[in-house]
């Protein structure tokens, strides 16, 4: 039983080096669409491209960071955005930008290779266009072909609804890996969520575990991209928020019934989608349907 525990928390640990290691960005909320499914809030919060280099100047003497995903909002709004991943890959940073693939600047990045772009859609055209408006669907499309030509790495993320739900088998674009995220208005049942939870590539995974230190619009570190509890501040010693972000997960270290949340009241959404009180019984429900 003491091995068992002893493992448990180094594979904890290697997770938290991992999460401080690989960082998220937000550098807004706002955004070119205005999609019916969208949950965030649209703050006119924007970090400069100065202020992000020089909170990862700071970060990286305490931390080998191995790789920034930049999300939004839609991070292409931004003027000077690929300028700043320019600048962060020549620190020999791996990029991962998430963006609905309407505004195409992929040109003005000059290392293509060492980006991976990550395009939103919502399912066939029909369905895509519906919630963010005609045309869309094509232009992403054309925009994933363009990456493709460029030598980006490309992949899918399928926001499951109620309209999408019947396509998630069969929906496909250029044979790209999909990745399934269920969406936060609880359009879906229950039932739904957890067939997408147990038999489809989804984020975060039935474990979760998903944990990673994001640098918010509004200057706040949070323990995901997702959370609105504040470990600290763009402007403090980044031992300050590394510190409180290990505290947030202490919990999960006794608990092991999944791969740990920072959020737990919180948890993706989940404790809503599946109307259950704690992360707890989101987990026991989790895993007693996987042995079903």
């Amino acid at each position: 039983m003491v091995q068992k525990k002893n493992r448990a928390q180094r594979i904890s640990q290697a997770k938290i080096i991992a999460a401080l290691e690989n960082i998220n960005i937000a550098p807004l909320e706002t955004c070119n669409l205005h999609c019916k499914y969208c949950y965030t809030n649209k703050t006119k919060n924007v970090l400069s491209n100065s202020q992000i280099l020089n909170f990862i100047e700071k970060y990286q003497k305490l931390v080998r960071l191995k790789s920034v995903l930049l999300c939004g909002g839609e991070v292409f709004t931004l003027p000077d955005f690929p300028k700043l991943v320019n600048q962060l890959i020549e620190k020999n940073i791996f990029i991962t930008i998430i963006t609905n693939g309407t505004i195409d600047r992929l040109e003005e990045i000059k290392n293509p290779q060492n980006c991976q772009i990550l395009v939103s859609l919502d399912g066939p055209k029909k369905i895509h266009d519906a919630n963010r408006g005609l045309g869309n669907f094509d232009k992403s499309v054309e925009y994933i072909k363009h990456a493709q030509k460029l030598g980006f790495p490309v992949e899918i993320m399928f926001l499951i609804t109620k309209d999408s739900y019947p396509y998630k088998d069969s929906f496909d674009v250029l044979g790209l890996p999909k990745t399934y995220l269920t969406d936060r208005k609880l359009s879906l049942t229950s039932k739904q969520v957890l067939d997408i939870k147990q038999h489809y590539s989804t984020y975060p995974t039935k474990d979760f575990g998903c944990f990673q230190l994001c640098l918010q619009s509004n200057g706040n570190i949070t323990g995901c991209c997702e959370s609105s509890i504040s470990l600290g501040k763009i402007t403090d010693d980044p031992q300050k928020y590394i510190s409180n972000f290990k505290k947030s997960l202490s919990p999960c270290f006794d608990c092991q019934k999944c791969l740990g949340c920072s959020d737990r009241n919180y948890l993706c959404g989940y404790p809503k989608e599946f109307g259950l009180s704690t992360c707890k019984k989101v987990t026991n429900f989790l895993n007693l349907n996987s042995k079903l």
